[in-house]
């Protein structure tokens, strides 16, 4: 009996001396079910193409006829990209209420809707994308003066830039700055006054991909 034990014992021995060596060996090999070293692809380059639904909100500043403006304002904006590589381009539309405004003593300038449609193009560092923008613009005006009130609209173009960062696959956050200018048009408030506009806006928005 003591012959087997000790048998079984020396078996043992050698077969733990055998399989020891042979895990540390097998751990060093990648594809080992026993590696701790983890291997995973690469994250894939984030996907600017499609089409998006977003909202926005901007503080304006500018000048109409020499008159400083300026005011808050909110907005939602409707675009699509095609994406080629790390280029990425598009068009986008934008429409909103603004609070860019002049108030005198007796005299008021203010701008109520601002809206713009507007060719993009930028480069994509995968989920960040700083691009430039520009376009055709409109926007309406009433002046209030003791004497009298007129509404008028102003066709001009926007140009700016900005930079887009993608948080989640769906979701992304922007900022952005335009730069107005608009035509002129004539106010009667009863007398005549012939007024321009242009304005600079600084703009933060949220978008959501389809």
């Amino acid at each position: 009996m003591h012959k087997h034990l000790r048998s079984t014992l020396i078996c043992i021995a050698l077969t733990v001396g055998v399989l020891h060596p042979a895990k540390s060996i097998a751990a060093d090999f990648p594809n080992s079910r026993n590696s701790s070293t983890v291997y995973s692809d690469p994250r894939l380059a984030a996907n600017w193409q499609g089409i998006y639904l977003g909202v926005n909100t901007h503080y304006g500043w500018g000048k109409a006829n020499g008159a400083n403006l300026g005011g808050f304002g909110l907005g939602g904006h409707l675009g699509y990209n095609f994406q080629s590589g790390p280029g990425v381009f598009g068009a986008e539309g934008d429409f909103g209420y603004t609070g860019i405004d002049y108030r005198g003593f007796s005299d008021t300038f203010r701008q109520k809707w601002l809206s713009s449609g507007r060719l993009r193009a930028g480069y994509a560092f995968d989920r960040f994308l700083p691009f430039v923008t520009g376009g055709l613009a409109y926007t309406t005006g009433t002046m209030k003066t003791a004497t009298g009130k007129d509404d008028q609209g102003h066709f001009g173009y926007v140009i700016g830039a900005g930079i887009e960062a993608m948080l989640t696959d769906r979701v992304s956050a922007r900022v952005e700055f335009l730069h107005y200018g608009f035509g002129s048009q004539t106010y009667s408030v009863p007398a005549a006054r012939r007024t321009s506009v242009q304005n600079n806006l600084l703009r933060f928005g949220m978008s959501y991909r389809f």
